[in-house]
């Protein structure tokens, strides 16, 4: 997934990325995974797949910024 991609479905999920610290960042992904994980009854299979992808996707581009 490209960045760009993945600061877009987090837009669309309401959380604007691009102004925030990772802290901050980590903790809209947990408030993500309790709105939308499957294994807390909901069948967001899918969404959550790209949830996941996204949060990887953006992580490495904090720690790259960090160098």
């Amino acid at each position: 997934m490209m960045l760009t991609e993945a600061i877009t479905l987090f837009r669309r999920l309401g959380i604007n990325v691009e102004k925030m610290s990772t802290d901050d960042f980590r903790l809209c992904y947990l408030a993500l995974v309790r709105r939308y994980h499957p294994d807390y009854g909901h069948g967001h299979h899918e969404l959550m797949a790209n949830i996941n992808c996204a949060r990887t996707t953006i992580l490495q581009s904090y720690r790259r910024s960090d160098r």
